[in-house]
């Protein structure tokens, strides 16, 4: 289940920020190790929010009447809210139509399912609730587990391979699972008071999958929240041990293979379910469980984090170690997962698609067909996240770079405070910002005007100047210049450290400011 829906933002409008919109829910509640958790639900357009300390001093501040204290970080913060439709002056554009079809995601979202989840609990569903339904489903639970265990250890073969003609079987069981699973999630919400925002159906790795959406879930409380997280799992057991004990007691001749080998596969499936990781409904479990409620945000990026304090010989928090080993688990378990899938996927289509590629170019050009409109949501997601991804890397990539680097900057902004009088009296931390703005060229031949005026050591090589009293001269290696020096030749081996242009102002200020030492 999906616990935020994102909407388009409103349109910015100029003026004072008002107060919170009375559609605007804020949440807080404890959260281990840590502030509390606090966010804030728009209920029409199903964004949310997660504020910081600060953030929620803004909301209490627009909701008493009262101005923000004047900064960048709090105009930016107003600005997001009036955006996406927070504030009561800039409500949310009218809602889009009621089924919303995306081609890139292959989607079908429906905004009208809360209708139905409601209609559906009041018209029956809320009985599932009570004690007595309870016992019911707990003794089905029980019974489906021995069932299951009896159809794996059964000499019964199982067909793991699909033949085409049992594919629509297949395929509808599972849709009818994941249905089950769904619903489930839903009606704890309506249980416990909440709306559901929309419901929806998308093709995932390959095959359909229901969703439900619900921004409301957040405001549940923790202990509500492990309910309606287990609630999906616990209703696809109840969906999986109807089948499991009817094969086991009285199995249908036709449909034995196909309901055996969906027992055992949705056992496994629903098991897969629980495991604690991102995107799947453990991670939901663990969170609340933990009292981190926030861990799949919380756990983006400390692997690189990690490293960066690693690289940097800084100390790493023992929190920041696990999110970093729990980061890395959902690396690891995604790309299991999605080589499972593959895996299953090709023994369902597997000889169908061998059926098609045997038609010759018809067959090729329906294949072709298939996998683009297939595989067009993998891409579309993995290009989305690219560039994220590949910023990332670069930040570790300089990071890790400087890192090792450092052991030539401190040494070489030593030297030249060292030799120049007037950066002799640098602080400690002018001296990390000069190490900081070093920069190391390789140079052959006339030097570029971009060095004038600048600071620098020769590392290699030999390098003809002009001083401020227009003697020529040669500088070896280890040799330094100041900006009275105007550089003019290189040999082929010069190896220059020197600031960087737009640093020499900056570098000067830093100098002037010696009584902060």
């Amino acid at each position: 289940m999906t616990m935020t829906a994102h909407a388009a933002p409103g349109p910015a409008a100029a003026g004072p920020p008002g107060p919170l919109g009375a559609w605007v829910e804020a949440h807080a509640e404890p959260r281990r190790g840590d502030s509390a958790y606090r966010v804030l639900v728009n209920h029409r357009t199903g964004q949310i929010i997660e504020l910081s300390d600060t953030e929620a001093g803004v909301c209490g501040q627009l909701n008493a009447g009262q101005a923000p204290d004047p900064s960048p970080d709090t105009e930016a913060f107003v600005a997001e809210l009036r955006e996406q439709g927070f504030l009561a002056s800039d409500p949310p554009p009218p809602p889009r139509r009621a089924v919303q079809v995306s081609g890139a995601r292959l989607d079908v979202r429906w905004t009208g399912a809360g209708r139905l989840v409601s209609t559906a609990y009041r018209r029956g569903a809320r009985h599932l609730f009570r004690p007595a339904a309870v016992a019911v489903q707990v003794l089905l639970a029980v019974a489906g587990l021995a069932a299951v265990i009896a159809a794996i250890t059964s000499p019964q073969h199982f067909a793991l391979r699909v033949r085409p003609a049992q594919i629509p079987v297949v395929l509808g069981l599972s849709v009818a699972a994941v249905a089950v699973h769904e619903l489930a999630h839903g009606l704890v919400v309506v249980h416990y008071r909440r709306a559901v925002d929309a419901a929806g159906i998308r093709l995932h790795l390959g095959t359909p999958a229901f969703y439900v959406e619900s921004a409301s879930a957040v405001l549940l409380t923790r202990r509500q929240r492990l309910l309606q997280a287990a609630a999906g799992v616990w209703a696809e057991w109840q969906f999986t041990s109807l089948a499991a004990v009817w094969l086991w007691l009285s199995p249908p001749p036709v449909a034995a293979p196909l309901l055996h080998r969906f027992v055992i596969l949705n056992a496994a499936t629903i098991a897969s379910n629980l495991l604690p990781f991102t995107g799947l409904d453990g991670s939901w479990l663990l969170a609340d469980a933990t009292g981190m409620p926030d861990l799949t945000r919380r756990s983006r990026g400390a692997v690189t984090r990690l490293l960066t304090s690693l690289t940097t010989r800084t100390a790493a928090r023992p929190a920041d170690k696990a999110l970093a080993a729990y980061s890395a688990a959902n690396g690891l378990v995604a790309a299991l997962l999605l080589a499972t899938a593959g895996f299953f996927w090709y023994q369902l289509f597997g000889d169908l698609a061998g059926t098609l590629a045997r038609r010759g170019p018809a067959g090729w050009i329906i294949l072709a067909a298939a996998a683009a409109v297939l595989g067009r949501p993998a891409v579309a997601a993995a290009a989305a996240r690219c560039p994220d991804a590949a910023r990332t890397a670069l930040e570790l990539r300089d990071t890790i770079a400087f890192r090792l680097q450092w052991r030539w900057r401190i040494p070489a902004a030593a030297q030249l405070a060292a030799a120049h009088p007037e950066l002799a009296g640098l602080t400690a931390a002018q001296l990390g910002i000069l190490a900081g703005q070093l920069r190391r060229t390789r140079h052959h031949g006339r030097l570029p005007a971009a060095l004038a005026g600048s600071y620098g050591i020769i590392r290699a090589g030999t390098v003809t100047v002009t001083t401020g009293t227009h003697r020529t001269a040669a500088l070896g290696s280890g040799s330094t210049w100041g900006p009275a020096c105007q550089l003019r030749d290189a040999t082929r081996r010069a190896v220059l450290i020197h600031l960087r242009g737009a640093a020499i102002d900056q570098l000067r200020l830093a100098a002037a400011a010696r009584p902060l030492r």
